[in-house]
């Protein structure tokens, strides 16, 4: 069996570091711990990662995960550190273990210093031994976050109820709400798709399926837009059956449709 843990220092070289600044770096970092602890098979709870051992100067602790883990895990554990740490936005992909929202709150560490500030970060092996220091710079979580955060083209389809209509504008639209994630995906359509839309909205709650090149969010792992290319009709939910495949989220609030004069 083995422990998670791993030291940060901040403020390298001064005296200290500003409570707010500290306050702001250490809860994201907690989060970020939970969220690579989930990837790695731990679940990790708030408050099981504690600071510890705390020395002066700059400011340097431990953060040290309260459960007691599988030697395999602690060893993917560091090893996904490292891949975060060494994460070349031009020539490098995640390990595969590591979500990108994870990357993400990395990232975020990052943007809470200084340009010319750094954040050590020593990845102590669970066998023991020396860490494996590497640094949290600005510039480079500003790299990783523009990477992660950027929309990947793709082709892909939807399955969903057209929640409004949207066409007097320049570039007409609906909105899907997708059934299996009740989120709302924007579809652009050309004038020429006018009717196929139109013939859609004829009877209401009727579910559609949409496909066409898409702009994917590899975050929140959904579609965040659509271009319109095909448009086929399936069978109309009745009021019963939309209220239990809607019913079954249970924060969803019907909204108000929006203005849909040309």
């Amino acid at each position: 069996m083995a422990k998670l843990k791993i030291r940060f220092v901040l403020n390298k070289g001064r005296r200290g570091a500003p409570l707010g600044k500290l306050g702001r770096i250490s809860e994201q970092a907690e989060k970020f711990l939970r969220a690579l602890s989930k990837d790695c098979g731990v679940d990790a709870k708030p408050g099981e990662w504690l600071a510890a051992d705390f020395e002066n100067h700059s400011v340097q602790f431990d953060a040290e995960f309260q459960g007691v883990v599988d030697a395999g895990l602690a060893q993917v554990f560091e090893r996904s550190i490292e891949v975060l740490a060494d994460f070349d936005p031009d020539r490098d992909g995640l390990n595969g273990m590591v979500r990108d929202s994870t990357a993400l709150e990395y990232a975020k560490i990052g943007n809470l210093i200084d340009p010319d500030e750094e954040i050590g970060l020593g990845i102590i092996p669970h066998r023991g031994g020396s860490p494996k220091w590497r640094a949290i710079t600005y510039s480079k979580a500003q790299s990783m976050r523009s990477r992660v955060e950027k929309p990947i083209p793709a082709i892909g389809g939807i399955q969903g109820v057209i929640h409004s209509w949207v066409k007097g504008v320049g570039h007409p639209y609906i909105q899907v709400r997708e059934l299996s994630s009740n989120q709302l995906v924007k579809v652009l359509y050309g004038r020429s798709q006018h009717s196929l839309v139109a013939d859609a909205m004829e009877e209401a709650n009727t579910v559609v399926l949409v496909s066409g090149e898409c702009t994917y969010d590899r975050v929140n792992r959904s579609i965040v837009s659509m271009s319109l290319e095909r448009l086929k009709k399936t069978a109309s939910l009745s009021p019963d059956d939309f209220d239990r495949i809607f019913g079954s989220f249970p924060e969803f609030q019907p909204e108000d449709d929006l203005d849909d004069a040309s």
